[in-house]
């Protein structure tokens, strides 16, 4: 069995049970603030101060959302007890919508989503095992070449360049503004589409940092003709291998990643076609939400 699957499988184990349950949503204050991200006005002695119509109604409005975007895998249902309960789909119709191992994501997406204590590590954990490591990479790569292409007087390579720094800065300054369960969505959407952005870069990157550290290590004499030779394979690649990719697809997949505008099947379909293989999203997710999900059980 892959390490993936493996991964998987094991997942299986981190699985609570088939429903989530809560309070009445007007008294459930940790729900909407950290959940749906609706602030609450509070009393000088810290205490929320009774809800406005006006903020019920915004309320209602953001748990509308958030139920509509999941309705492709969870059914809103009462207990005997009354309370109101997310349950999902049956298991086959999550695998026949998902895959198998797309509605063990889905399944973890959505419990973190709906639970304001997971919310932030969670997004953390993506951050850390998923996403950071790739942006440094890529970001450091770009800062590096703009300084290149100044000194060697190139001003229509340098302008390219900043520019697809520019794309990556706004998307995620976008991300870091999102709040409550759209937060969590869109760490997931970003950790895939830098999955994606790497998958297309690294064989740019990768031999780009080699030719950086050949340059370091040359001797004087012979450094002249290693720089003009790194020189003229950057300009032969620059634009097919790293640029290109970031200033075409990049910013596209991404929008649609991090938006919950749709719905969750929507949203997991425009993963899917934007980086080609629902094979990659597991990738991108599964050995980080294996960590999350073992990190945060007993």
């Amino acid at each position: 069995m892959s390490e993936m699957k493996l991964i998987m499988e094991n997942w299986r184990n981190y699985l609570v049970e088939d429903m989530v349950i809560r309070k009445p949503l007007f008294e459930d204050y940790e729900y909407i603030t950290g959940v749906l991200g609706v602030p609450l006005p509070l009393s000088e002695s810290g205490d929320v101060v009774p809800l406005t119509e006006e903020l019920k109604q915004q309320i209602l409005q953001e748990q509308m959302l958030f139920e509509a975007f999941w309705d492709g895998a969870v059914k809103k249902v009462k207990t005997v007890a009354g309370q109101v309960a997310g349950k999902f789909i049956d298991a086959v119709e999550g695998v026949k919508q998902f895959g198998k191992d797309g509605w063990l994501i889905i399944q973890q997406l959505y419990r973190v989503s709906s639970d304001p204590s997971l919310i932030q590590p969670f997004s953390e954990t993506l951050w850390t095992q998923a996403i950071s490591n790739i942006k440094e990479k890529v970001t450091s790569v770009l800062q590096q070449l703009i300084g290149y292409f100044s000194e060697w007087s190139m001003p229509s390579l340098s302008d390219i360049t900043t520019k697809a720094v520019d794309i990556i800065s706004k998307l995620f300054d976008t991300l870091l503004k999102l709040e409550g369960w759209k937060k969590a969505v869109g760490f997931a959407g970003m950790a895939i589409g830098m999955m994606w952005l790497w998958d297309k870069v690294k064989d740019f990157v990768d031999p780009y940092l080699e030719w950086v550290e050949k340059i370091k290590g040359a001797l004087d004499d012979a450094k002249t003709q290693i720089v003009e030779e790194f020189k003229a394979w950057v300009q032969d690649t620059v634009k097919a291998e790293l640029i290109g990719f970031i200033q075409g697809q990049f910013g596209g997949i991404i929008d649609k990643l991090i938006s919950v505008t749709s719905g969750i099947k929507p949203w997991w379909d425009a993963a899917v076609k934007a980086v080609g293989t629902a094979e990659l999203i597991v990738r991108a997710l599964g050995p980080s939400m294996k960590q999350f999900a073992t990190a945060t059980t007993g």
